[in-house]
């Protein structure tokens, strides 16, 4: 089983989150994906499978934990890895997930650097009940939370803590537990805005191998839609959020939200890919489908 390694939002190597992209296509039943994903131990990873015309993959994403729908930096970097194969410098390219296609963009800046840029898909947006939120915030060590602490879901649950300072943010000390215990399988994004259009955030996911995620794709997108929505970032301004140096993983994510009024039209995520290395897992046969 042949792989690729990237680290995704940097533009360098060894910083960023990383990504295992297992690129045969061959079928695979879930419990080994699961297996092979736990095995990695990374925030996710890809497996390439069959794809039908009119895509250029089809993908299945894992975390240590379960599979999901939609997730940033696991698609950015597959089109890295896709991108790689090809001449052009530039890509466009059509992945296909579990809650739709998304399309990304690449541009090569060398052999094993690029940057990629998707269209994430809108999220459902649902209030937090008023008890949740004191929970929340009580668990994490917050007085309050500058916006109303909300869900926004585009194939995973992102809820979102504005807190009143970057100082805030990297001051909590996670209990992973008892975040758990209020949230469930829920993630917790708590966030400050360091200037008019930058931020640093953090994501816990308390149930998961890899408890706090050094950079969130899909959490960024929804991240910008949520200041946009609420007048503290104008619709259509990318926004530069830096992730990731509490787990000593620096990361830099890009984001844009479009909207009209509270609605929102359109979601961009982007952000540096390094392509550091490839392997193989070898496996006995008996472990692999092959009907």
């Amino acid at each position: 089983m042949r792989y690729d390694l990237a680290d995704v939002f940097t533009d360098r190597p060894l910083a960023g989150n990383q990504l295992a992209v297992f690129t045969d296509e061959r079928p695979l039943d879930d419990e080994l994906m699961q297996a092979v994903a736990l095995e990695m131990n990374l925030s996710e990873t890809v497996f390439l499978t069959a794809r039908r015309d009119g895509v250029d993959a089809r993908v299945r994403l894992w975390s240590t934990v379960t599979e999901l729908d939609f997730a940033g930096h696991p698609l950015l970097g597959t089109a890295a890895v896709l991108a790689a194969r090809r001449p052009a410098d530039k890509a466009e390219l059509r992945i296909e997930t579990n809650v739709g296609i998304v399309p990304v963009t690449t541009v090569r800046h060398g052999p094993a650097r690029f940057t990629a840029w998707m269209d994430q898909p809108l999220p459902k947006i649902e209030p937090v009940p008023d008890g949740l939120t004191c929970r929340l915030l009580d668990v994490l060590g917050l007085a309050g939370s500058v916006l109303p602490v909300t869900l926004y879901d585009a194939g995973i649950r992102h809820l979102y803590v504005m807190a009143d300072s970057p100082e805030a943010v990297m001051g909590i000390v996670p209990n992973h537990p008892a975040l758990g215990a209020v949230v469930g399988s829920d993630h917790v994004n708590v966030f400050a805005r360091t200037g008019p259009t930058s931020a640093v955030t953090r994501m816990f996911s308390p149930f998961d191998k890899v408890p706090e995620d050094p950079a969130c794709g899909s959490a960024a997108g929804p991240l910008a839609a949520h200041l946009v929505r609420h007048g503290l970032l104008v619709s259509g301004t990318r926004i530069t959020l830096s992730q990731g140096e509490a787990v000593g993983r620096p990361s830099t994510l890009y984001a844009t939200a479009r909207a009209d009024r509270d609605k929102i039209r359109s979601i961009g995520v982007g952000g540096g890919v390094c392509l550091i290395g490839n392997g193989q897992l070898t496996l006995p046969d008996d472990f692999l489908r092959t009907d």
